[in-house]
């Protein structure tokens, strides 16, 4: 090998040296980067923005998505990196679907309202158009059911699950076919948990809807397939919901039939007593809590 080959092979072995010194680099900046983004969205935003994070960096492969979000189950959160309930959000947030984890559970997505009474609202009910039958058995009123997006239930077991991490408020806003609205908020919600029946702890009514809870309180979750009032009835089965019945007379049953209009009887319907009397259906409701 004369001198001029031997010059050539020098040159390309360093140019190889330094093309991996740079991959190499590159390698280690985009994981520490994406490692960042990683940690800074996991618990705090559902995976689709994360996906848009994703695509900023120009990450737009499937399978380099896939294996970038392997990097979650490595990740170790202190207490305060895990959003429990929309209260944790960061403050700015937009309303929308997110993933929380109540008592570090694997997750469950929920609705978050950031705008009504200073944010910070998992929403665990909606009514809205009548789209969805809520006279479901136990078993569905336990899991939950529904679209976020529009009308839905979260589930006995999650809001057991959520309410048992602290002290939580409730806020129940109302509207009628007339455009008028009011709301009713609670300083204490608790539903306990299936062996209790998901029994109903709440007081500290304040509001403009009155206090069509009260006289439900300290009851279990009825449903057509399990009655727990305290009635001789189901009264599930009579009004055509699942909630916390008590007796015969009832002042809310915001599980009730939906109706575009006056009910076929007293106290069937979305019913609140308290601000629309016994014999007027609502036409939307949405329920939803927050850690004091």
């Amino acid at each position: 090998m004369d001198e001029m080959q031997r010059t050539t092979l020098v040159a390309v072995l360093n140019t190889s040296d330094i093309s991996r010194n740079i991959l190499g680099n590159l390698e280690k900046q985009l994981t520490t980067r994406v490692r960042q983004i990683v940690e800074d969205t996991v618990g705090r935003y559902h995976t689709s923005e994360i996906d848009v994070k994703f695509k900023e960096i120009g990450i737009a492969d499937d399978t380099s998505r896939k294996d970038v979000l392997t990097f979650q189950n490595s990740i170790t959160h202190t207490d305060e990196d895990v959003v429990r309930d929309c209260s944790d959000l960061p403050d700015g947030s937009r309303s929308g679907i997110y993933t929380i984890k109540p008592d570090h559970s694997q997750g469950i997505d929920v609705y978050c309202e950031m705008k009504i009474d200073e944010g910070g609202w998992t929403v665990i009910q909606r009514r809205e158009n009548g789209y969805l039958d809520f006279y479901l058995g136990w078993e569905k009123s336990k899991e939950g059911f529904g679209d976020l997006n529009q009308e839905f239930w979260l589930g006995n077991d999650n809001i057991h699950s959520l309410t048992s991490q602290g002290r939580y408020q409730l806020r129940i806003d109302l509207y009628d076919f007339d455009f008028y609205n009011a709301y009713a908020k609670y300083q204490h919600f608790y539903v306990g948990d299936e062996e209790s029946k998901y029994k109903l702890d709440v007081y500290g009514y304040s509001g403009t809807a009155g206090d069509s809870l009260a006289s439900h309180n300290g009851v279990g979750f009825s449903t057509f397939n399990q009655d727990n009032d305290a009635s001789i009835y189901n009264n599930a089965e009579e009004w055509h919901g699942g909630w916390w019945y008590k007796s015969n007379e009832i002042y809310s049953n915001l599980h009730g039939k939906y109706f575009f209009g006056e009910p076929d009887k007293f106290w069937e319907g979305l019913l609140w007593r308290t601000w629309k009397g016994n014999n007027y259906s609502l036409k939307s409701t949405i329920m939803m809590i927050r850690r004091m």
